[in-house]
């Protein structure tokens, strides 16, 4: 009986010592439950690092939740769509049911995203903003005219394949393509 105790005394210092580095962890940034026992397995034996981090998530120190709402909103803020956030999350070990709910691709914001990214994209990339500069007709020849009016196609082309990279869907890079955009 008495050879047990000191073996539960080391169980209970090493989970202390995972829970540890598990809060070190967490200190620095959000973590999905996947990403910390990645991180912690490749130090610490694997029912350990089950052990400490089902603690941290009954602590509300640790929580999928949290960290996948603070990861869309930095994907947001860089100008990725819904696509390549749900991908990430995914990879990450977000459920898609927790995905889904926190990523809707019918909100209307993720049009105006689309448009403001394609916005910049035009603005940083002098080939498309003169592909998108208005023309005066009566300055250009026909042949010119028709010219730029091919290059403004092309443009639109590669500026809907660079949204579509960036993970925004076809009905909403169409949504964002409506109208004329300009450098303007």
């Amino acid at each position: 009986m008495k050879d047990l105790e000191p073996q539960q005394a080391v169980s209970s210092q090493d989970t202390g010592k995972v829970y540890n580095a598990g809060l070190n962890l967490l200190a620095r940034r959000e973590h999905s439950g996947k990403e910390l026992r990645r991180k912690l397995g490749r130090r610490f034996a694997e029912p350990l690092v089950d052990q400490a981090v089902a603690m941290l998530s009954q602590n509300g120190l640790l929580s999928d939740e949290r960290f996948a709402e603070a990861l869309i909103h930095v994907r947001r803020a860089k100008g990725y769509g819904p696509r390549y956030i749900a991908q990430d999350l995914s990879q990450k070990g977000i459920s898609k049911e927790l995905i889904q709910e926190l990523l809707d691709e019918r909100d209307s914001d993720w049009v105006k995203q689309a448009r403001q990214v394609a916005l910049k994209k035009i603005r940083t990339t002098s080939r498309l903003a003169d592909a998108f500069n208005e023309v005066e007709e009566g300055v250009l020849s026909v042949d010119e005219v028709r010219e730029h009016q091919q290059q403004r196609l092309a443009a639109r082309q590669k500026l809907s394949a660079f949204l579509f990279r960036r993970g925004f869907p076809s009905e909403i890079v169409q949504a964002a393509m409506v109208g004329e955009l300009s450098s303007n």
